[in-house]
């Protein structure tokens, strides 16, 4: 368990009691208070101290910035964080060690914010060492040389190293081994005529001109020898060596082992991405396809990542039972893909109908995850694939036309010469021009969709809908656009231009309405002062409702209460959109108070049918209403779903059933 420990250095420890009682910590963070520089040294040798709180007005000799410099000139404090109480921020010297300036009188849940901000990064930090401590332990247990080669230099060596070697670190190994070279001996000639400059070079120079591993004796100064067989790789990230060695004799499974982790997934036992890339290079005749679970993210929110990982391993196990053949093997990429590689000449057309009916395959049959005691969860997954038939960048090739299929609603795509980035590109550009001429010209406009009340079924508010009519007179969903407008510094222009069309629009209509607003919105300032000048000019603040989308992209949910604070200020209300996406957090609606909660669709879609949608929509209903919040079910599609969510005691209804967004209201 991670020691954690903050020291509060106050002239008032009754009063910085007071405050730390106001604040939810972990359970395992203790804190301890004193009110001088002599008590904070004391603490620091006695205590596991990883944050300090310190006051400027110390009541004895030091200050909290004579603290500060004090605890900075010493070795064993110097690293301690410190988050500084101050009123006069700009009159404070700028100490390394201080990492938050806050006011004297701090408020508690600011000062929760940055102690768990650093609590969980001191967590990451302790369990990355722990992982690295037992990669560390189970690196030195392996009964062979293990060492990494900087130029002349060997930066890092396993136990076993140093024992033969009869060294206690590398510093006294390298006053004993000046020069390395003649410590390994290589059973195969080198031929070079370039001449060799570094031990790492000589070892590249070895393992290119020969296979993947090469023999070689090792012998240390007591002329005790053992012959390994050797494997190098390359550290692209520090220019280093690793080297690899393995006792021919005795120890050929600890070098087995070594090699499955590096080129096997441990989840699914499958090879992997790296493994893939050596075997391209290995076979002379490839075919290659890259399959990837559509929408993954979306199972792995819903259900949890064991469940995730269920899908993945059995995915992984429906394709190794179908491509059972000697020429076809299967790899477990990166997240949610796989790759199969056909090794041997095979005829295009018969490996691409091996792809088609694994997609089916795929497709038809559910996933079984079975649970004691409880109902067997089914889930059906869907793949798509990017085949290629050249060895050349096959791997990259093929990565492209599977997004290429992604992009185009396609279950596969076989890469040619048209699927590049430039085609990307030129994409890109040709939207960016019909942005910008729709902006220039007001086609940038609103479409409506009805909610309807579901006790009376009489259309009471519409959404706005952003659509962008081009130069041919088309309606453009902004699944085409929008993305881009906003790589492009567009999104803005959009927005403001959706609620003055908008705010036209309704003006003279007697319906509340509502504008989605994402959290890039929320977070310009300019636009909070553009609505309040449109209110001055359309006196619609009793009837607008800004739709706050949930997005996985919000980090500080203060950013939100400010602008719900401020737009319910002026008389409007508030609604989150798609609410339950697989990020929802109840707390944010009792901190929040919203008008509005909108039911995400994939929860509302198909309700009726699924047990478990059931239970969740069930939970967020009830706890809305325990709040006083209407709620609303969007991607109501037919007559089952309407009456299922009107039984569940949802408000409204939104979706095709009633009505399609439309160019004009009723």
């Amino acid at each position: 368990m991670l020691a954690y420990a903050i020291l509060f250095i106050s002239p008032n420890i009754d009063l910085s009691q007071s405050l730390m009682q106001k604040i939810n910590l972990p359970d395992d963070i203790s804190i301890h208070y004193t009110d001088s520089g002599i008590g904070a040294l004391s603490a620091l040798n006695e205590f596991p101290i990883k944050l300090l709180i310190v006051h400027k007005d110390l009541s004895h000799r030091m200050n909290g910035v004579e603290v500060c410099e004090l605890l900075l000139k010493n070795e064993k404090t110097a690293d301690v964080p410190i988050i500084f109480l101050s009123d006069e921020i700009e009159a404070i010297p700028q100490c390394t060690n201080i990492i938050k300036f806050l006011s004297t009188d701090p408020d508690p849940k600011t000062v929760e914010k940055h102690i768990l901000r650093h609590y969980h990064s001191c967590e990451h930090q302790y369990k990355i060492q722990i992982e690295k401590n037992l990669v560390l332990s189970i690196v030195n247990r392996i009964h062979s040389p293990i060492f990494i080669i900087d130029h002349n230099h060997i930066s890092f060596a396993n136990q076993y190293f140093l024992n033969f070697f009869d060294v206690p670190d590398l510093e006294t190994f390298h006053q004993d081994y000046p020069r390395l070279q003649e410590l390994f001996i290589s059973e195969k000639p080198l031929h070079t005529i370039e001449p060799i400059s570094s031990f790492s070079q000589w070892i590249k120079e070895v393992l290119q001109q020969t296979d993947e591993e090469q023999n070689f004796l090792i012998r240390n100064k007591y002329e005790n020898e053992i012959h390994v067989k050797i494997r190098g790789e390359f550290l692209e990230h520090s220019n280093e060596f690793l080297i690899i060695t393995q006792d021919i004799t005795s120890e050929v499974k600890h070098a087995k082992e070594i090699v499955d982790l590096y080129n096997y997934d441990q989840l699914t036992k499958l090879p992997n991405r790296k493994k893939l890339i050596k075997d391209i290079v290995k076979y002379d005749e490839i075919s290659l396809a890259i399959i990837d679970v559509d929408e993954f993210k979306v199972i792995n929110d819903f259900y949890g990542h064991v469940i995730g990982d269920f899908i993945i391993s059995e995915v992984g196990k429906r394709i190794s039972h179908y491509i059972m053949h000697e020429s076809l093997i299967l790899y477990r990429l990166p997240s949610d893909s796989f790759a199969i590689l056909n090794k041997e000449h095979i005829e295009k057309e018969y490996f691409e109908i091996i792809i088609i009916s694994l997609i089916q395959i795929i497709a038809k049959n559910p996933f079984v995850y079975e649970q004691k005691n409880e109902e067997n969860i089914e889930i059906y997954a869907n793949v798509s694939a990017g085949l290629v038939f050249e060895k050349e960048s096959a791997l990259a090739h093929a990565d492209m036309a599977l997004r290429e299929a992604k992009r185009t609603h396609k279950d596969y795509l076989i890469y040619d010469e048209s699927i590049q980035q430039e085609k990307v590109y030129k994409n890109n550009m040709e939207w960016i021009h019909k942005i910008k001429i729709a902006i220039a010209n007001n086609k940038i406009v609103p479409y409506f969709q009805p909610i309807v009340d579901n006790q009376t079924q009489k259309i009471v508010k519409y959404e706005c809908l952003v659509r962008l009519i081009d130069e041919e007179n088309q309606v453009i969903s902004p699944y085409f656009f929008l993305e881009i407008a906003k790589q492009a510094k567009l999104y803005e222009a959009i927005t403001k231009l959706m609620i003055k069309r908008s705010f036209q629009t309704f003006v003279n209509a007697p319906y509340e309405f509502s504008i989605n607003l994402s959290i890039e919105d929320i977070t310009d300032y300019n636009l909070f002062g553009y609505i309040k000048s449109m209110l001055g000019i359309y006196p619609l603040a009793d009837r607008v409702c800004f739709e706050i989308l949930e997005t996985e992209k919000i980090e500080d949910y203060q950013v939100i209460s400010n602008f719900v604070n401020e737009v319910r200020a002026l008389g409007c209300k508030v609604s989150i959109d798609d609410f339950g996406s697989g990020y929802s957090n109840f707390s944010h609606l009792l901190n929040l108070k919203f008008d509005y909660l909108k039911i995400d669709a994939s929860l509302i879609k198909n309700i009726h049918e699924d047990k478990h949608k059931q239970i969740i929509v069930k939970t967020i209903v009830t706890f809305a209403q325990q709040l006083g919040i209407k709620t609303i079910g969007e991607f109501v599609e037919s007559e089952a779903i309407y009456d299922y969510i009107k039984e569940l005691g949802i408000t409204y209804s939104q979706g095709y059933y009633f009505s399609p967004p439309v160019e004009t209201i009723s």
